[in-house]
């Protein structure tokens, strides 16, 4: 069924038109490639001296870690999640956000294009820069040997359900952000605390008892445990559970994420 201009612009319901979320990645692509000289910084450059600095650097006076042969091993999956959660909640807020400000989002939707098309695009986006940054530091870490080479491989999957995660969860910020300066607090107070204290540097089993159910319920645990499991070979159901509770949250982030994308873009 075609949908009338009225419809479109409400994000009504219909078929996906594909090559309209295939040109909103297309877009950013072509943005992002301009400045990739400058780009590859956050890419790999600035995760790759963090998992130095900290793998070789506190890896020295850590003995032995639960889950883990070394501490370089143990902390390699969690700062390349890290690493995949920045991206796609930049993406999705501090970027969306300037495509609201600046009509960009009012000017897509004049076309055949719905509210939710738009947010399948900049996700689909949002995940392409998860899965760079995640194969470019994955790639590093087996240089150095705290990754087995082929399971590169197997680290894309949580990669990409962390990319949908934060990717539809960037959409909360960037549509209920009453300026620019808000969106610091998405890093200093969401995306900071998840990033230490999601069992990324240290086991979760080390907290005090009624902080670690509070951190297994954070969105970045689940992937950082999958990750886990893929780099050390360890892989049980529990890996299974850290899954589906994503797809879970992606499942009750995305529809959220298109009603208050719509709230903010249909006057």
């Amino acid at each position: 069924m075609t949908l009338t201009a009225a419809e479109n612009r409400a994000g009504g319901a219909g078929a996906i038109r594909w090559r309209s979320v295939q040109g909103i990645w297309l877009r950013h692509w072509v943005s992002y490639i301009r400045y990739w000289k400058i780009t590859i910084t956050w890419v790999l450059i600035e995760p790759a001296v963090a998992l130095v600095a900290v793998g070789a650097g506190i890896g020295q006076l850590v003995e032995a870690v639960e889950g883990a042969d070394s501490y370089a091993e143990f902390v390699t999956p969690g700062i390349i999640m890290g690493s995949a959660m920045f991206h796609a909640l930049f993406e999705t807020s501090w970027n969306a956000y300037h495509r609201i400000d600046n009509q960009i989002y009012e000017t897509q939707l004049t076309t055949p294009i719905s509210v939710f098309e738009l947010t399948l695009g900049d996700v689909a986006w949002a995940v392409t820069r998860s899965l760079f940054t995640t194969v470019a530091v994955a790639a590093f870490a087996a240089a150095l040997g705290w990754i087995d080479e082929w399971m590169v491989i197997g680290i894309i999957i949580p990669a990409i359900l962390s990319g949908m995660v934060f990717g539809t969860m960037g959409f909360f910020f960037a549509a209920t952000a009453p300026y620019t300066v808000f969106l610091s607090l998405v890093f200093t107070l969401v995306a900071t605390p998840l990033y230490f204290f999601s069992g990324s540097f240290f086991p979760i089993s080390v907290l005090p008892n009624w902080v670690e159910p509070i951190a297994w319920a954070m969105p970045l645990t689940p992937g950082v445990h999958m990750a886990r499991g893929f780099a050390t070979n360890t892989l049980e159901i529990t890996h299974l559970w850290s899954a589906l509770y994503m797809i879970g949250m992606i499942a009750v982030f995305w529809p959220t994420a298109v009603w208050l994308m719509r709230r903010r873009l249909i006057k």
